[in-house]
């Protein structure tokens, strides 16, 4: 697969898996009062959640605004369905396929032995976590186990993810669902 494939792929995951929230999901970051919203729970703190709005009618007015100001203000179901609306899940998916081919392929490609199309797409959809955590966990363990094999690759996230990124054991049963959930999307495709 080229690269513009991969990406859309692992975009498709992402959002059919709902590993990081549907369309219209808006909740308060762990990082501090800004919204987090949409399939890739894009947040304000870093621009990326007020692009996201830039690119929908009607939601410009809630760039740069706290969580707490628009759950405070009766808006947040508002927010909700400017993001699930037509408009705003082509933006999503726009916005999340270029993150895909510019952040997540080409750290995912410096895994030496993650060439197996599934496999890619099944780490890949783990990336927004954190790409970088993803490619050194794999780069870590590649030679160690067969990260070629779908089911090895599950294994690999559902015990030992968590312990990666350093979560804490609180997220060891989150991320063990979604390894499995990732798991069951990525070994139906083609």
């Amino acid at each position: 697969m080229t690269d513009e494939q991969l990406a859309k792929e692992i975009a498709i995951g992402i959002i059919n898996t709902g590993v990081e929230g549907g369309y219209d999901n808006v909740c308060s970051s762990s990082a501090g009062d800004y919204p987090c919203m949409g399939v890739s729970s894009w947040e304000g703190i870093d621009g990326r959640g007020d692009y996201l709005l830039s690119c929908i009618d009607g939601a410009q007015k809630f760039i740069g605004r706290t969580y707490s100001d628009i759950r405070d203000n009766g808006e947040k179901q508002e927010l909700m369905d400017l993001l699930n609306s037509e408009q705003g899940q082509a933006a999503q998916q726009a916005i999340l396929a270029n993150d895909c081919l510019e952040l997540y392929v080409p750290v995912l490609k410096e895994v030496e032995n993650l060439d197996d199309t599934k496999c890619f797409i099944y780490a890949g959809i783990w990336c927004p976590t954190s790409q970088y955590v993803v490619r050194n966990f794999l780069r870590k363990r590649q030679y160690d186990y067969d990260i070629r094999d779908i089911e090895t690759l599950k294994n690999l996230f559902r015990d030992q993810y968590y312990i990666a990124a350093d979560v804490g054991e609180q997220y060891a049963e989150g991320y063990a669902n979604r390894a499995n959930s990732t798991f069951e999307y990525t070994s139906e495709l083609c």
